[in-house]
């Protein structure tokens, strides 16, 4: 409709009864007036819908004239006077004229007395005076539930008269549940069906998201909307008012005082049974059982379901038992119900719904919860009882969340093995995602199991703080550990035992960058012996893992391998799935040093089965972590940045400092390998280097990373002290050779040839090996690459051509293409030819004046100059080099890429991109079952939604931002370089379909022929 955006957000979750109450105004804007009801329970927001939509029509141009009925006793037809004297004021009085003196007005005489004429000559007025405005019209009546019944006998008259006037008539009304002897609701019940009802319904919980997000003024999260959501039923009223509630005081599980008087009306209105019965059931909690509730209150099943079927029709409930459960209409119900019993009457009917649960099949957890909540001096323990058994039920079902609150009530009783059900909650925890939670108890654990002399528990306590047996994120530098882990090993008793050789594989591990190297592989070798001796599958594969850390370093790869896949093969005969991940991964950064690339894949793909079924996010993010290392290798750089994101948040969830680190790993690699290093990563790679308090290879990342961005005066003072240090303090371990690279890298970069020379002589032996940055975080190269560079910088180009030749074929052999582009280009500057360099096929690009030369193979042409052309002769210049669209724009003649800001966020955020996704998913289903003139109009609404759906994401579903300059870009260069390619192809089809084939585009676009090409321009 002309003057009517659809897609204005005027207001949250009211699109579509928005785009309904268009579609009348359009009707009645052509002469086809049409009328509707706007229904909702109190607070669902019909008058804030009234009011979004007057403005929008008067915007459109529309005259927006309004009435209101009123709760306290106000004259007869008094919506309408505020209608008439807005709307046309030469009619004030309802046109004296036509009822004769004042006979006819609204206060005439002939009406007060009940003169059926008088009313019917005022009606026919109101009407006239509605025909006489030349101008589209929207009639507004509030409230329409407190309407006189005057007000409405014209209101159904003037309803009948729409069909010729240019009249929208919207009226808003409460949809409370019908009382006998409620005339007005029973009239408006009563309006022809041509009268269109809009009901609304409670938001979404995205909508719900947004409007808590404007009360509280930051970003709801998605746990805080879902139980906004819950509590409220998604009435914007309830949400508003919760909202405040918690911007005021976070921690409040209150009901705001609106909502309560609300919602205490609703209850008043039922039986003083009902309300008995909503009480236990309130108590009980949402989705009570009916058999429980009518042994509590000892009532016939006839008499409770009389009672439910009243609070259905209050709307205090959703609807009937279903599957002999009932249902809250939210929890904002149950909650003022609750709060309205004393405290001992609500202990009384916690204690008699335990004691009842006790007698069936209920869960532990039910039980528990409500002997916790009960009076008496059994109270705790018997909660206490009931708690552990739900602990224990929900570990074994892996929901470690609840486990984890389970326990904490289990503790309060005296009559438990406290250490051990404090075991047991660590290990919940840590399965939970809170690491530092776990760490807690742990230490809280070792200490009550040191006073109660319990070695035992001392030594699991001290594994536990390092992850358990399985060992995933074991903490270095940790003294309180290896303090635990050492008074363990001594009180242990002096004998093979799988908790003493666990503890001295552990404690090799605590000793790890410590002075005690020897003591720590001698340990690991014992503790490899002694659960071997033991043939205890999961001890072993501790060992085994702790073992393979003390022989870390390059020398070793083949040894390590060997020990990690016994280490598989214990844990796979022992069907310990957390250990077969553990020894998977130890395979994985193996694999990765060798150059295995498909025994890589292989072996992330198993892993990712593995952890598939154990669904806890602890092992979850190395997945794709290692996707995101392997699509940077293949130079799918958008890949690499989307899976890092995805390891980012699971690893959040896991509470994982290793999915940091690594994640951090993975886009430093990212930035360096495409060459973008934006300026605000550098406060990353500070932040990297100061948490693992500044050992050498930390202070060789940054002095390389700062070296790469160009940025000397950063990387000198890290080299520096890495210098200081000496080589040497650089650990023989699975950081060494990264170390070595950094440090190499650097001293190129600072004219270091002391450093290059040392950190040549130190990496020969290491020459066919991959450089892998921690355990799969990044991809640095083969060791070839960097000993040919570190050659060529110190002038013995024979040797440096011959490495870095055997690098261009790793590269080559392993589709490692940006690795492969690079090395490619280090060994052309030793030739001093440029790289990719071919006589097989050549090829003219050339710029003369306005137009551009072009030859390939046998034809040569002429094409007009243009944006495309530029950028296709720029990329044709770096083949096989990725090529950021902002250097293409500079290169064109537009802004450099420094000059350029930042984003403003996403184009639809991701609430907004589910609300689509959800509403296309319904329209399908409304399409097949509408008539033709619905689903014409459905199928309008699903194209719109399909087209922004489609506008806010780039390739690989990735969701793009707006005022990112980038994204400006990648979209005008994509269109700059498709318009060359077409007009290339008018007069040259063989050299478009080439360029069609070799030129991908997005963020990055890069000329990759299938052969080599040299280009003339």
């Amino acid at each position: 409709m002309e003057g009517l955006d659809a897609r204005r957000p005027a207001m949250v979750g009211r699109a579509r009864p928005l785009a309904e109450l268009d579609g009348l105004l359009a009707a009645a804007i052509e002469g086809r007036g049409r009328s509707a009801v706007i229904l909702g329970e109190p607070g669902m927001g019909k008058t804030t819908l009234a009011e979004t939509f007057a403005d929008r029509a008067a915007a459109a141009g529309v005259t927006v004239a309004w009435g209101w009925c009123s709760a306290t006793e106000m004259p007869p037809f008094w919506p309408w006077r505020t209608i008439l004297r807005d709307l046309a004021p030469q009619h004030r009085l309802a046109t004296d004229q036509a009822a004769g003196s004042r006979a006819g007005g609204l206060d005439g005489p002939g009406l007060l007395r009940g003169d059926a004429g008088a009313r019917a000559r005022l009606f026919v007025s109101v009407i006239d005076a509605l025909r006489e405005i030349d101008r589209p019209v929207l009639l507004i009546v509030e409230d329409l539930h407190w309407a006189d019944g005057a007000s409405l006998l014209l209101l159904r008259t003037v309803i009948d008269a729409l069909p010729g006037l240019p009249v929208l008539l919207v009226a808003t009304c409460r949809d409370e549940p019908l009382e006998t002897g409620d005339e007005v609701l029973t009239a408006v019940r009563a309006l022809p069906t041509a009268v269109q009802r809009i009901r609304l319904e409670g938001l979404e919980v995205d909508e719900v998201a947004e409007l808590v997000t404007g009360v509280l003024g930051s970003t709801a999260a998605d746990e805080m909307a879902a139980m906004v959501h819950g509590r409220t039923g998604g009435n914007p009223f309830f949400v508003r008012e919760v909202s405040r509630l918690l911007a005021a005081r976070p921690a409040t599980t209150g009901v705001p005082e609106g909502v309560r008087e609300v919602l205490a009306r609703r209850i008043a209105r039922v039986s003083q049974d009902c309300q008995r019965i909503l009480e236990v059931a309130a108590v009980a909690g949402d989705g009570a059982e009916v058999a429980l509730i009518m042994a509590v209150t000892d009532n016939p099943a006839d008499v409770v379901l009389d009672l439910l079927e009243e609070a259905v029709r209050a709307r205090l409930l959703t609807g009937p038992p279903v599957e002999g459960r009932i249902w809250f209409t939210h929890a904002l119900v149950r909650e003022v119900l609750e709060a309205s019993l004393g405290t001992a009457r609500r202990a009384a009917l916690h204690r008699a719904l335990a004691e009842q649960l006790e007698t069936g099949d209920a869960e532990a957890g039910e039980v528990a919860r409500h002997w916790s909540a009960a009076f008496g001096p059994d109270a705790a323990e018997r909660a206490a009882e009931w708690a552990l058994r739900a602990a224990r039920t929900a570990r074994s079902r892996m929901g470690y969340e609840q486990a984890v609150g389970a326990y904490r009530i289990a503790l309060r009783g005296k009559e438990i093995e406290r250490t051990k059900v404090m075991l047991e909650l660590g290990e919940s925890q840590m399965f939970a995602g809170d690491l530092e939670g776990s760490r807690q108890t742990f230490a809280q654990t070792a200490e009550l199991a040191r006073e109660s002399g319990r070695a035992s528990h001392l030594a699991m306590a001290a594994l536990g703080m390092g992850t358990g047996l399985g060992g995933f994120e074991v903490p270095l530098y940790d003294e309180l550990q290896t303090q635990l882990l050492e008074e363990a090993l001594v009180e242990l008793p002096q004998r093979d035992g799988g908790l003493r050789a666990a503890v001295m594989g552990r404690l090799s591990l605590a000793y790890a960058g410590s002075d005690r190297e020897g003591e720590r592989v001698q340990l690991a070798q014992s503790a490899v012996e002694m659960a071997g001796r033991l043939d205890d599958a999961c001890v072993q594969s501790g060992a085994l893992a702790a073992y393979c850390d003390t022989m870390a370093g390059p020398g070793q790869v083949d040894e390590r391998f060997a020990a990690a896949s016994r280490m598989l093969g214990v844990a796979e005969r022992g069907h310990d799935s957390p250990c077969q991940l553990l020894a998977r991964r130890l395979r994985v950064v193996a694999l990765m040093e060798r150059g295995d690339w498909p025994a890589v894949d292989a072996e992330i793909e198993a892993f990712a089965r593995t952890s598939e079924r154990l669904m806890l996010p602890l092992y979850s993010w190395y997945v794709p972590l290692w996707r995101g290392t392997r699509a940077l290798m293949s130079g799918d750089f958008e890949a690499a940045v989307r899976y890092a994101d995805e390891a980012e948040a699971i690893g959040k969830r896991a509470g994982s400092t290793n999915a940091w680190m690594m994640v951090f790993t993975l886009h430093m690699w990212t930035h360096r390998t495409t060459g973008v290093i934006p300026a605000s990563f550098a406060a990353e790679v500070e932040a990297a280097v100061k948490s693992v308090h500044e050992p050498p290879v930390a202070l060789a990342m940054a002095a390389s990373y700062y070296a790469a961005a160009g940025q000397l005066d950063k990387a000198g003072p890290y080299f520096d002290r890495l210098v200081g240090r000496g080589l040497d303090a650089v650990a023989d371990d699975c950081e060494w050779l990264e170390g070595m690279w950094h440090a190499g890298d650097a001293a190129i970069a600072l004219s270091r040839a002391d450093v290059a020379e040392e950190v040549a002589r130190r990496l020969a032996p290491y020459e066919d090996l991959w450089v892998i940055d921690g355990i799969g975080g990044g991809v640095i190269g083969v060791t070839a690459h960097l000993l040919g560079r570190l050659a060529a910088f110190l002038g013995r180009t024979h040797v440096a051509r011959r490495l870095l030749g055997g690098a261009v074929e790793k590269y080559r052999e392993s589709g490692a293409a940006p690795w492969l582009v690079k090395a490619e280009q280090d060994l052309a500057a030793i030739e001093g030819t440029p790289a990719r360099a071919s006589t097989a096929i050549e090829g003219l690009f050339k710029k003369d004046g306005r137009t551009w030369h072009l030859r390939w193979r046998d034809g040569e042409v002429t094409v007009p100059d243009s944006k495309g052309m530029h950028d296709l002769s720029a990329l044709l210049a770096r083949p096989g080099e990725p090529v950021h669209v902002l250097d293409l724009v500079a290169a064109a003649g537009g802004p450099p890429r420094a000059a350029l800001g930042g984003d403003t966020g996403p184009v639809l955020d991701g609430e907004a991109r589910a609300a689509y996704k959800r509403r296309l998913t319904e329209l399908e289903t409304d399409i097949a079952e509408a008539d033709d003139e619905l689903a014409s109009t459905l199928t309008e609404e699903r194209d719109f939604l399909v087209h922004e759906l489609a506008a806010a994401y780039g390739l690989g579903g990735r969701a793009r931002t707006t005022g990112d300059p980038a994204e400006r870009a990648r979209k005008a260069v994509a269109m700059r370089i498709a318009t060359a390619i077409k007009a290339i192809r008018e007069v040259h089809p063989q050299l478009a379909r080439h360029l069609e084939l070799a030129v991908s585009t997005g963020r990055f676009c890069v000329y990759r022929p299938e052969e080599a090409v040299t280009w003339h321009g």
